[in-house]
């Protein structure tokens, strides 16, 4: 994704037109989930006049949202714990707001993404194997990585990559 200005959150598509940037958050992720994830949305939204959301979640915790301008809402009817082995994300909660909130990001053959990115506060583990299992990896290769933006001391950010996904790291991976 190319943005259009340094602190823009807009996207330019392959055929030069510009596009909101459109995120995904699985809104029940993380220990305290809409609690947190709904005002960190609308904080973005207040930030990013030229963004959207799609909020993913119980039906009755995402409501709050519905009047948000540049707000989708998508229900789900299940959610992935903390403590949920990644084999039960991947095989029994296949209305998980995580794997719903992933698959936004999958490209069908007759029909483009919904989003550009997805956030999720929710268990680690099961997002990455949701992730590469829904989304693939790309050619070359074999493993995802996480990445993060920090401040540094600068005023500005730095991104580090790779923050504990892979416990078994080598040049190849």
């Amino acid at each position: 994704m190319t943005a259009s200005t340094p602190n823009s959150t807009s996207s330019r598509s392959s055929d030069g037109v510009i596009s909101p940037v459109r995120i995904v958050v699985d809104a029940m992720g993380g220990d305290h989930g809409p609690s947190i994830t709904l005002p960190a949305a609308k904080a973005f939204l207040a930030k990013h006049a030229d963004a959207e959301v799609v909020l993913v979640g119980l039906a009755e915790a995402i409501e709050p949202a519905r009047s948000w301008l540049r707000t989708t809402l998508v229900p789900c009817t299940e959610v992935v714990t903390m403590e949920d082995p990644v084999e039960i994300a991947l095989r029994r909660k296949k209305d998980s707001s995580m794997r719903v909130a992933i698959s936004q990001l999958k490209a069908a053959a007759d029909k483009p993404a919904n989003a550009h990115a997805c956030v999720s506060a929710g268990n680690t583990g099961a997002l990455m194997g949701l992730a590469r299992y829904l989304l693939k990896t790309v050619d070359g290769i074999d493993r995802p990585a996480l990445a993060t933006v920090m401040p540094n001391q600068k005023d500005g950010f730095t991104t580090v990559l790779d923050l504990g996904a892979n416990v078994d790291c080598s040049a190849e991976h």
